[in-house]
């Protein structure tokens, strides 16, 4: 597993329990979106999408506030 799906891991992890609020992505490029959208609902994600979508999860949770 490459270093980003540990970190978004990691921040799934420390979401507080019963607290599961997805994160906002209102402000992504719909392609992102979609294929995001489509890993969660083959449960590949984060497995299944490239370096550069991980990463734009990884700064829009960074953004958002997510530990």
């Amino acid at each position: 597993m490459n270093i980003l799906c540990k970190r978004l891991d990691r921040l799934e992890r420390n979401r507080p329990a019963g607290a599961y609020e997805p994160i906002d992505m209102a402000g992504l490029d719909p392609d992102v979106v979609t294929r995001v959208t489509a890993a969660m609902a083959d449960r590949g994600f984060p497995q299944s999408l490239s370096d550069a979508d991980l990463q734009t999860l990884v700064d829009l949770a960074n953004e958002q506030g997510a530990t």
